[in-house]
């Protein structure tokens, strides 16, 4: 037996929707499993996250309405315990780890020092970054990667744009990558087998200066690729105002270029009304930017279009299922519209498929990004109640040398790539620009742009296309708020989809357009109605 025991762990603590009570075996409820885990021994108590006397059982339910979760704190003996008094009448799933879509050129987790490498083994480089204009570029990563198996090491620039990078057992011949990823306002640059023959070395340290591209954002609003690309700058019928929930990181609200309805933070990092506004990592920024933009005459262009109303709810940073649960409760309690999710897992949980039926009940169309581990297709956009959005990319709308040139896939089609990492399979519905995108990012002037590149910037395009829809086409609204409105949008969605020439797995029905998009004929209006009520007399 370990000299140390295993921490208690969180799990969520679901109904069995496939369970028969008999006689000998009557129908659980969630306050019968509750109350028979507050029976149970002190071992069941919160431990590293508060004092002992902590309750450990977190009902989980929209609005008041009875429990439909329990976020409960478990020893390995505790939940076997539990799951042998329940049976099969109960599910207990791991409350798992969610994952933000943008790692494909994310900081990554510093290799361990190599403590075979002598000491005069030691490659000692400083890198001084600068724009054109010779401004210098703070907070900027920079990595290099050697041959060695710990050959690796990474720096942030400081505010004169410079920063100090030490490898073991290198050389100047035997570096196989400088990457650069600035933090807003410059294209990131990669250099391949960087040849280091004419930098100047000053008391055995290597003095590289590199200069990087800026963004231009300066030929108008609308002149990003992506939005290019789907026609989203073509005359816009008139709207109404759409509801859109950004689940992710939060976003600055701050930032010129959004301007949220509101939010809320499920990651109890301070005052759930207000923490939502301080996104720490800049991805929930980034995300409501592409999606929800402000039209105002600088930046860019939102996709959902002007009469977006956007919402930021945090659940990151340590996003789990449990937080994206309260997240979904959140949006059917407030009646949104439509909820972007750039996040997701290799695992999926019945507690979690079950929030995603009940949002989609309520008539909330569900979109998120399918992952980027170049693999099938993660959850939540694997259900088959969510709209699940691969990454595209375009020849020609980044620069040669910056890291996006890494992402172009083996399937093309003229001048349109499927991304290198972008998940695949028979789930994915639609194809989004999701390379070389740009959009805001907290910073302190409130004003900055950055690029990212993922599934996590193909979501919101797709999100705020399905928000575009919805806000201009009186017929879908006319729909009573159920499934049979979500599986409308759905219909409409896929009428505006052009297929690009990529293969199924990669671009599903193909690339949303908005063209000239017009109000449904009245005949499918009637049918679509029928339908709906046909539906929510099903679910009564």
């Amino acid at each position: 037996m370990p000299d140390i025991p295993s921490r208690p762990a969180s799990f969520l603590v679901t109904l069995n929707p496939d369970h028969i009570a008999t006689l000998s075996d009557p129908a659980v409820t969630l306050q019968d499993v509750a109350a028979t885990i507050t029976s149970q021994a002190g071992s069941l108590r919160v431990m590293a996250d508060g004092p002992a006397d902590d309750p450990v059982i977190e009902m989980l339910r929209v609005a008041a309405d009875d429990p439909h979760t329990l976020l409960v704190t478990l020893s390995d003996d505790d939940r076997a315990a539990l799951a042998a008094r329940y049976g099969d009448a109960i599910v207990i799933e791991p409350d798992i780890e969610l994952d933000l879509f943008d790692t494909v050129f994310a900081p990554s987790a510093m290799s361990p020092l190599n403590f075979f490498a002598a000491a005069e083994g030691e490659l000692v480089i400083d890198v001084t970054l600068t724009g054109r204009d010779g401004t210098p570029v703070p907070r900027a990563e920079v990595t290099v990667q050697g041959s060695q198996i710990y050959g690796i090491a990474q720096a942030v620039t400081d505010a004169r744009g410079k920063a100090r990078l030490t490898l073991y057992g290198e050389t100047p011949d035997s570096l196989r990558e400088i990457k650069v990823k600035p933090s807003a306002g410059y294209w990131g640059l990669i250099i391949k087998r960087p040849d280091l023959t004419g930098v100047p070395v000053t008391r055995k340290v290597a003095q590289l200066a590199l200069t990087l591209t800026p963004i231009s954002l300066h030929n108008g609003e609308t002149d990003v690729w992506g939005y290019l690309a789907m026609q989203l700058d073509k005359p816009t019928p008139a709207a109404q105002p759409v509801r859109i929930a950004v689940i992710d990181s939060g976003l600055s609200a701050s930032h010129d270029d959004l301007n949220p309805a509101g939010g809320h933070d499920f990651t109890n990092r301070g005052d759930p009304a207000n923490a939502w506004r301080d996104d720490l990592s800049g991805h929930g920024t980034h995300v409501a930017g592409t999606c929800a933009a402000r039209f105002d005459g600088h930046g860019i262009c939102g996709a959902a279009g002007p009469e977006a109303q956007v919402y930021g709810l945090s659940v990151f940073p340590g996003g789990r299922a449990s937080s994206l649960i309260s997240a979904l409760d959140w949006c059917v309690t407030h009646q949104i519209d439509v909820v972007n999710m750039s996040l997701g897992s290799a695992q999926g949980t019945n507690a979690l498929h079950q929030a995603v039926i009940r949002a989609t009940a309520a008539g909330i169309t569900l979109v998120a990004a399918a992952g980027n581990a170049a693999r099938p297709v993660m959850f939540p956009a694997a259900y088959p109640e969510v709209i699940a959005v691969a990454a595209i990319g375009k020849t020609g709308s980044f620069p040669a040398t910056s890291p996006e040139a890494a992402h172009i896939g083996a399937h093309r089609a003229g001048d349109f790539f499927s991304a290198a990492f972008t998940c695949f399979g028979p789930e994915i519905d639609v194809a989004g620009p999701g390379v070389a995108v740009i959009s805001a990012v907290p910073s302190a002037t409130n004003k900055d742009y950055a690029v990212m590149s993922g599934t996590s910037m193909a979501s919101p395009y797709v999100a705020g296309f399905v928000a575009r829809l919805l806000a201009t086409r009186p017929d879908l609204q006319a729909l009573p708020r159920g499934q049979g409105r979500v599986q409308a949008v759905k219909s409409a969605l896929r009428a505006c989809c052009i297929d690009i020439g990529l293969p199924r797995p990669y671009q599903g029905h193909g690339l949303p357009v908005w063209g000239d998009v017009a109000p449904a004929e009245e005949g499918l209006v009637a049918q679509l109605r029928a339908v709906s009520d046909a539906l929510a007399r099903a679910l009564a």
